[in-house]
């Protein structure tokens, strides 16, 4: 992926004083950018609802859109290169840092500006895709607009403040704002005024906005979508519609979260990570927090957020709080802690005012978590995705987590994927969280499908491949430490992403940056890599083949007493069994003599063997196969 900046971060995101003071790990490195996908949680507002849509286009049809640059103004000059386009598949060019829009009709087409420019450019680029034909708004005497968007901004105005998104509206096709205006009530609307440098937006984000100065009973509206700017990343747009502006309509902004991860630099943030599962031992306050935004034409007085777990309310913001039209604030719930009952929760926030809500189907948002007993995860246990899109490449995919308790680690759970190539040598890590250095490793595993998950997630529970420590690490309360996840290339393997991930907490290693170079970047979805912190995490069952029989893994797995290791046998044939621990030494052999076709058993005891990670193998007619298991 092509990295454009380089950031210097403390702790993985923006913390409090007092976060700092209960988290003092020092700083972590700084890594380039490899993706940003903004998503916190919360799904994108629903268009439609009880919304009166009078107007819609889902690009399908580029032929309704005209796209130009900027006519000579004295403002601006422009690359012909640098343009909007209009279309099924696109996606930003040379692997820009964001993918491609996720609307709700991206597969029939959407509309593209790629404003990565040539080295050192300084030309201004003003380009724009302008409506064919007009709205006929003269039946809507108030008029607003939607549409899907994803953007993140190059320059917000630290070096040349040149880069703008607009949307320009015009009674004529003709007559468009003068270049220099950026006044709502002439018809130029800034889409992201509160934007600054390298800022991104939830994709898809859905914008709201009244046009009613301008569109209000007109009989003919034209719109134009304008991007100016000398290089940036890349702006897309998707299912725009016209509807009647509501007088009462709040919805959620695309934020929400119970631990307040993107605004973690108030007051009130508690600066730290949002977990998906959550071990009893690691269990911390709650944090909720949601953005709401009033797009009715009313002031939406007395709003509150309420906060529903598993169906009962657990909280409500204060009272009293005024959202005037097209605004937007974050309310917040502290001082809850979560209950230590083993299961999922799931979480509802509501958004409400002293008005009844005229489309209640976008004033909620939702997010799940789970309280296990030992696997710390900051995914959600649902697949956003694989990582990475060529598994044959050599990578490291990492994760950082932070220690309220003291605890033990035990080993890391990965989820990898059905497509990755069996018989694939695997091992995990723990990094040091301020230099991503490598501090303990497991033994290597093979890869066996079985044990994998379907890319749609949709295959039930997940397979976690358990990877265990040889000796468990103490950690203490206060620290962080990096759960790590390394491919050495080759054969095919791709693991799970999951929920978002803040700028610089969630990492990964490999030829991910320009000209494929090798580097740490930060990434914005979560690596499924997990840490588990109890020592009943069960290796995932190996299952060996041969040409002539099948070798089993051992079950239990941890074991500390009897284990059971079924083989099976396509002939009769003479069988012999050993153990070895992990320098190699023979610690029990078994000649098992001729032995039936088909599936056996062997008991195996293991109360003597000491802790630790062993071999065992099955020697048939000569053949040889063997498996690894854990002793406790």
């Amino acid at each position: 992926m092509i990295m454009k900046k380089i950031y210097a971060f403390l702790l993985g995101v923006a913390v409090s004083g007092s976060a700092l003071a209960q988290f003092a790990v020092g700083t972590q490195p700084m890594v380039k950018e490899k993706t940003t996908n903004f998503r916190t949680g919360a799904p994108a507002a629903v268009q439609g609802g009880e919304r009166a849509v009078f107007y819609t286009d889902d690009f399908s049809d580029c032929n309704e859109w005209t796209i130009g640059n900027a006519f000579a103004d004295g403002l601006t000059q422009f690359y012909d290169n640098l343009n909007f386009e209009c279309g099924a598949g696109l996606a930003p060019a040379g692997g820009a840092p964001i993918p491609a829009l996720a609307s709700t009709t991206a597969d029939n087409g959407f509309m593209m500006v790629d404003s990565d420019g040539e080295a050192n450019q300084v030309e201004i680029e003003n380009c724009y895709f302008q409506m064919g034909d007009p709205v006929d708004c003269s039946e809507h005497p108030f008029v607003s607009i939607s549409f899907e968007t994803q953007y993140r901004m190059w320059d917000g105005g630290s070096s040349d403040g040149n880069e703008f998104c607009w949307v320009e509206v015009s009674t004529d096709g003709t007559t468009w704002p003068d270049q220099s205006t950026t006044d709502a009530a002439a018809g130029r609307y800034e889409l992201f005024p509160e934007m600054g440098t390298q800022d991104p937006v939830e994709n898809p984000t859905v914008i709201t906005f009244d046009i009613t100065d301008i569109a209000g009973g007109a009989e003919t509206v034209w719109l134009r979508f304008r991007w100016r700017g000398t290089y940036g990343y890349a702006w897309m747009v998707d299912d725009l519609a016209f509807f009647d502006t509501p007088a009462n309509d709040m919805r959620v902004d695309g934020y929400v979260s119970y631990t307040d991860v993107a605004t973690s630099t108030q007051a009130t943030g508690l600066g730290y990570y949002e977990y998906g599962a959550i071990p009893t031992s690691q269990i911390t306050e709650f944090v909720f927090a949601g953005r709401a935004r009033n797009i009715g034409s009313n002031p939406q007085t007395n709003t509150v957020m309420e906060v529903a777990i598993n169906g009962d309310v657990v909280g409500t913001s204060d009272a009293g709080f005024t959202l005037e039209y097209g605004s937007f604030d974050t309310l917040r719930i502290e001082g809850y802690t979560p209950d230590a009952t083993l299961g999922m929760y799931d979480i509802t926030y509501t958004f409400m005012s002293d008005s009844l809500d005229e489309d209640m189907s976008n004033n909620t948002a939702t997010q799940s978590y789970e309280i296990t007993d030992g696997s710390y995860g900051r995914d959600d246990a649902t697949f956003s995705g694989v990582f990475p899109a060529d598994g044959t490449v050599d990578y490291t995919a990492a994760t950082p987590f932070q220690f309220f308790a003291d605890a033990t680690i035990y080993g890391v759970e990965v989820a990898i994927m059905d497509n990755s190539d069996a018989g694939t040598d695997l091992i995990c890590h723990l990094l040091d969280f301020a230099n991503l250095e490598i501090q303990e490793s497991t033994e290597e595993l093979v890869l066996l499908n079985p044990n994998t998950n379907g890319n749609d997630g949709t295959d039930g529970d997940i397979n976690w491949y358990y990877f265990p420590f040889e000796d468990p690490i103490d950690v203490l309360a206060g620290e962080g430490w990096v759960a790590a996840f390394e491919h050495y290339g080759g054969n095919d393997v791709q693991i799970g992403e999951s929920k978002n991930a803040p700028d610089q907490t969630a990492f990964v290693y490999g030829p991910f940056g320009a000209n494929a170079a090798y580097d740490w970047y930060f990434t914005n979805e979560v690596p499924m890599v997990r840490l588990r912190l109890d020592p009943n995490g069960e290796v995932a069952v190996n299952e060996v083949e041969g040409t002539n029989f099948s070798l089993g893994q051992n079950m239990p797995n941890p074991a500390n007493g009897i284990t059971r290791i079924n083989y099976e046998l396509n002939n009769a044939d003479a069988v012999a069994f050993e153990v070895r621990d992990i320098t190699g030494k023979l610690v029990q052999s078994m000649n098992l003599g001729t032995q039936a076709a088909g599936k056996n058993t062997i008991e195996l005891n293991v109360e003597q063997f000491q802790a630790g990670i062993y071999t065992y193998t099955l020697t048939v007619g000569g053949e040889r196969l063997t498996n690894r298991m854990i002793v406790k």
